[in-house]
């Protein structure tokens, strides 16, 4: 072994030999799996920094030791501050490269699907409050008779723009027809009528898509009302705005991948496309008749028009619909009054004319063609029915008279707009999943929601109820007007049945039996319940309910007794919601070839 010349330091000590073999089985022992070529580099790295830093005089002569390539049992003189474990250095490890995305362009087998996808929303209520002034010409209101409503919307389709909204503008008058008794009879009249417009504008909360197109309709659910005093009354109606929600979907389906060997999992789904919907008005015209022995018509006070479809045929050319309308009517009549009046000398009678409540109830019907224009084939795919809706638009009634020179006739001048649906129901076979036993498959998924219909029918259903009359009014002499609104309890699917309860909110005005013939009116609600099989329903699904009040009649049973039977037309459709991924953008993922040998584990 070479002999190593010890330093020369600003303070001598005593130098201690350091064995290097002991130091190297200390660091082995820690760390076996690092190699003893790295500890004697750094060992001899550190302790060239103590000498150079612990020299005082600089020209003492410094030798570095090589201690790269001593044998064992060799001391070193050195002088360290104290004895330093040995640093260990990393290991450089190699960074994988990431794998290359390659989409799949050029070579993607796929089919376009367009269809018009509706979805029925949540309904809306809101409020109308507002107070109403009795107009100058009409007398002091002393109780109220009916109060029936109608809305009509200022805009009844609404286009959304790009972007979702949180809110709906819903606009529009409400039209109110009163009905009341005045404190004192005035020209002969012992109830009048009054129409009052009220304006109301409301933004109730509401999501809607992007570009997607609402149909909205609104009835009155229910009316309340308060008499301030005798020149002012209180209004509080509340209305139900149903919106449709109609988006187009315009999609490219995968269907697999040209010159490759790809495996792909299919499966069938099926879709409900609104294949035409198209609105069209009418004017209908038409001279209602009054009947015999009815008095002629002084006044028309009040009146009330329900639309029901009868049947329809629907063409490649066109669509042939016949639909009914129903009147109920309250006029003031002039009716003779013959009294025997007793003078003092003579008997002797006069007769005289007075004005009396009267009902007429009517019925026309009409026929309306709607062109097609070839965009419908009924052999082209799976039909899935047809719906049919109405909506009075104008509704204008004139006393006339008939050829005799009397008031016996009501001219009718109606504007109807009637709106068409039609609807396929079909099947596309869609891709879920791919995999490719050579090259790793990466896609994307875009989740689509699509209303499936899982049938529909039409029933026609009957309720019955006695009312009773209280004993504050005394006996009935004749029932002069009535009028119904349906309101939707529930609906629900039991057993391949489709169960809908509701009521329907009558209103009866009738005169009584007393020498003044005074006027009052009953409320009554009268349930009914409809279930209706549809086959192939199941309880996921929801059903949509049209009911329309079809017809109104009576029977007096007695002077104490009135029996109202209600015709009910309940149009239902069975539908699901359903969600379904399909695939797009696919693209193979290419790993280098030339990957180096990499140590099994990295710290």
């Amino acid at each position: 072994p070479e002999e190593v010349t010890p330093v020369d330091v600003a303070k001598p000590e005593e130098a201690k030999p350091i064995d290097i073999t002991e130091s190297e089985l200390a660091a082995s022992s820690d760390l076996p799996e690092i190699k003893e070529e790295t500890e004697l580099v750094n060992l001899a790295e550190k302790e060239e920094e103590t000498i150079t830093a612990k020299s005082s005089e600089p020209e003492a002569e410094v030798i570095v030791l090589d201690l790269s390539e001593q044998e064992e049992n060799v001391p070193v003189s050195a002088v360290p501050p104290k004895k330093k474990r040995s640093v260990f250095q990393p290991v450089f490890v190699p960074k994988s490269s990431p794998p290359k995305v390659v989409p799949v362009i050029g070579n993607i087998i796929s089919s376009k699907l367009k269809l018009v996808d509706m979805k029925n929303k949540n309904p809306i209520r809101i409020t109308i409050e507002e107070d109403i002034l009795v107009p100058d010409i009409k007398p002091d209101m002393s109780s109220i008779l009916a109060m029936d409503g109608k809305i009509k919307l200022n805009e009844k389709d609404i286009r959304t723009g790009q972007l979702e909204t949180d809110t709906l503008r819903i606009s529009g008058d409400l039209t109110l027809q009163t009905i009341y008794i005045p404190e004192r009879v005035s020209d002969g009249e012992p109830i009048v009528a009054i129409e009052s417009k009220i304006p109301f504008k409301n933004e109730p909360s509401f999501k809607t898509s992007p570009n997607s197109e609402l149909g909205i309709k609104a009835k009155i659910e229910s009316i309340d009302y308060t008499i301030i005093n005798e020149r002012k009354f209180r209004v509080r109606a509340t209305a139900l705005i149903n919106v449709k929600e109609y988006n187009n979907v315009d999609i490219e389906v995968f269907e697999g991948i040209r010159n490759e060997e790809v495996q792909m999992l299919k499966e069938n789904i099926k879709f409900t496309d609104v294949a035409f919907r198209k609105k069209d008005s009418i004017d209908v015209k038409e001279d209602l008749v009054l009947k015999e022995n009815m008095p002629e018509i002084h006044r028309i006070l009040k009146y009330d028009a329900n639309i029901v479809e009868n049947h329809k045929q629907i063409t490649k050319e066109k669509a042939v619909i016949n639909a009914s309308v129903y009147f109920n009517i309250l006029y003031l009549g002039a009716e003779k009054n013959t009294e025997a009046v007793k003078a003092n000398n003579t008997d002797a009678a006069f007769e005289d004319e007075i004005l009396v409540p009267v009902l007429y109830q009517g019925k026309t019907e009409f026929t309306q063609f709607i062109r097609m224009d070839g965009e419908n084939d009924p052999n082209d795919q799976y039909p899935a029915g047809s719906k049919v809706s109405f909506d009075i638009v104008t509704l204008n009634l004139t006393a006339k008279e008939d050829g005799n020179g009397k008031k016996s006739l009501i001219e009718m001048d109606m504007n109807v707009d009637t709106e068409l649906e039609i609807y396929k129901t079909f099947e596309k076979q869609v891709v879920t999943d791919i995999y490719h036993h050579i090259k790793d498959v990466r896609y994307e998924t875009d989740e689509i929601g699509v209303m499936v219909q899982g049938g529909n029918g039409v029933a026609e259903i009957s309720a019955r109820e006695i009312i009773n009359i209280p004993d504050r009014y005394g006996n009935v002499d004749k029932i002069v007007y009535l009028s119904g609104n349906i309101n939707e309890k529930r609906s629900f699917i039991d057993q391949a049945k489709n169960i809908v309860e509701g009521i329907v909110d009558v209103n009866l005005i009738c005169t009584s039996d007393d020498a003044n013939k005074t006027a009052f009116n009953i409320r009554q609600e009268i349930p009914f319940r409809s279930a209706m099989e549809i086959p192939g329903i199941t309880s996921e699904m929801t059903a949509n309910n049209e009911i329309v009040l079809k017809d109104l009649w009576f029977d007096k049973i007695n002077s104490k007794q009135v029996e109202v039977n209600a015709g009910i037309l309940v149009n239902t459709t069975v539908v699901s919601q359903k969600k379904h991924q399909l695939i797009k953008n696919i693209s193979f993922l290419e790993s280098p070839q030339d990957n180096t040998n990499l140590p099994g584990i990295v710290l």
